[in-house]
């Protein structure tokens, strides 16, 4: 199955996270949220969350790869707590419900936010601004009568 491009990052993310934190890791969504925004260099959307389905994904090519195995959950708050684990646990249908819901009215990464960033990088690199060559001077005065003289 291929994976977009978020979701791409989101398992370049989980991967390193993961790695660092030794064998078993637990994961916020938000610590892998800043982790895609550092790996990126992305400045904007500081509070943005991780979609499920793309998390989901991630996760299960992860999982094929046999790499690793990953227990999602979340907390009373609709967060995402990814934990690494000796076999895979899926959310429970309720959760699965209750995140997808709260997730409407969520501001979340996509990956057009990481097509965006590259190509304003190639803009940047390409953009250079015009100097002015000629310089007028507005005459405000020129042709203006008083309605009251006439």
């Amino acid at each position: 199955m291929a994976l977009t491009q978020i979701q791409e990052e989101i398992a370049r993310a989980l991967n390193e996270l993961s790695g660092k934190e030794g064998s078993k890791a637990r994961i916020t969504e938000a610590l892998l949220a800043k982790k895609i925004r550092e790996l990126n260099k992305l400045e904007s959307k500081k509070k943005a969350g991780i979609a499920l389905a793309d998390l989901e994904a991630a996760v299960s090519q992860l999982e094929e790869d046999g790499k690793s195995h990953y227990a999602l959950t979340v907390n009373s708050a609709n967060e995402l707590m990814i934990e690494k684990r000796d076999e895979s646990k899926p959310l429970t249908q309720e959760a699965h419900h209750r995140r997808m819901q709260s997730e409407k009215s969520m501001t979340l990464l996509k990956g057009t936010d990481l097509s965006a960033r590259q190509k304003a990088a190639g803009k940047k690199a390409s953009f250079s601004k015009q100097k002015r060559t000629k310089r007028e001077s507005l005459s405000i005065y020129g042709d203006w009568q008083d309605s009251a003289d006439g």
